[in-house]
């Protein structure tokens, strides 16, 4: 009898076998599987921040010394995450792929294939190597990943080992700056208002604001900071600067009674030797995501905030 026609079993190892007579002709197609965090760590469970993107890769090796046609790679999506790309597939060895599937940004379950896969030689492993960039859409909880290997010949799959994605809370931040007086003559003061919101379901610990003046406009001073930010510890801009930077808030998450909010009010001065003119401002802004080893959150903003200097 043909291992064509021989039933396939699903061995404890991840490995497919045939049964044929009674005997059993153990096969060596093998799947790993694994998480690659944001920071670039790798493991079996890792941490995934809210609109973040996790990989997942998935290897298939043939250790044994026949060749299997036809290997696909199967695996659904899991709640709460949406499949956006391949990152890449990588063919080590006597591999060579036969058609080229793979699956369109937001599909449910992905399919890559289709491969003929040798058998390895000597210090070369006969695999491929299939990465998915996944991103955390979803709300937070723990899901988890099966693939499935599937070969022409064998009407069961294999699987890998479950893949444990853990979605964590994260913030969601955005900046608005506002300027009165909007119109000024030069050797005025004019006020800033700088406001951050979190409508996240995370908080933004250590957040700093940067806001990049127009020239010959000197920061003077903060004149009040509200909202339901923690302001412990924080660190306010030297008098004098042309980038007033702020440091060390804690903003909490969208919460039952709302976002959390930091609003900075601060003075600055317009020099007398400011030419008439449109001058506006820019910003950056850095927090944490929740977590010491997830990636902090950077945005960028402007122009915005005009003033029109109108003259001496």
């Amino acid at each position: 009898m043909g291992v064509a026609a021989c039933l396939p079993v699903i061995g404890m190892a991840a490995a497919l076998t045939t049964s044929c007579g009674g005997s059993s002709v153990p096969t060596a197609l093998q799947v790993a599987s694994l998480v690659i965090a944001p920071t670039g760590s790798s493991g079996s469970s890792e941490a995934v921040p809210q609109g973040t993107t996790a990989q997942v890769q998935v290897t298939v090796t043939n250790q044994g010394g026949s060749a299997y046609q036809g290997v696909t790679v199967r695996m659904n999506v899991p709640s709460g995450f949406t499949y956006t790309s391949t990152a890449s597939v990588v063919q080590n060895g006597d591999t060579v792929r036969a058609s080229d599937i793979t699956p369109a940004s937001r599909d449910a379950t992905l399919t890559w294939g289709s491969w003929t896969i040798g058998p390895g030689a000597a210090g070369q492993a006969s695999q491929v190597v299939i990465t998915a960039n996944l991103e955390a859409t979803g709300s937070a909880g723990s899901v988890h990943v099966v693939p499935e290997v599937f070969a022409t010949g064998y009407q069961n799959s294999i699987s890998g080992r479950p893949m444990t994605l853990q979605v964590t809370p994260a913030p969601s931040l955005s900046l608005s700056l506002h300027v009165n007086p909007a119109a000024v003559t030069a050797g005025s003061m004019v006020t800033y208002d700088a406001v951050i919101t979190n409508t996240g379901s995370g908080s933004a610990p250590g957040t700093s604001l940067a806001i990049t003046l127009p020239s010959d406009f000197d920061y003077v001073t903060t004149e009040s900071t509200s909202g339901n930010a923690s302001t412990s510890g924080a660190s306010y801009p030297i008098v004098g600067t042309v980038i007033p930077t702020w440091a060390g808030f804690d903003i909490p998450g969208q919460s039952g009674s709302g976002p959390g909010l930091l609003t900075l009010t601060f003075e600055v001065k317009v020099l007398p030797d400011v030419g008439r003119g449109v001058y506006s401002a820019t910003a950056g802004m850095v927090a944490g995501n929740g977590s010491a080893s997830q990636n902090e959150v950077q945005l960028n903003y402007g122009p915005f905030a005009a003033v029109t200097v109108t003259g001496p």
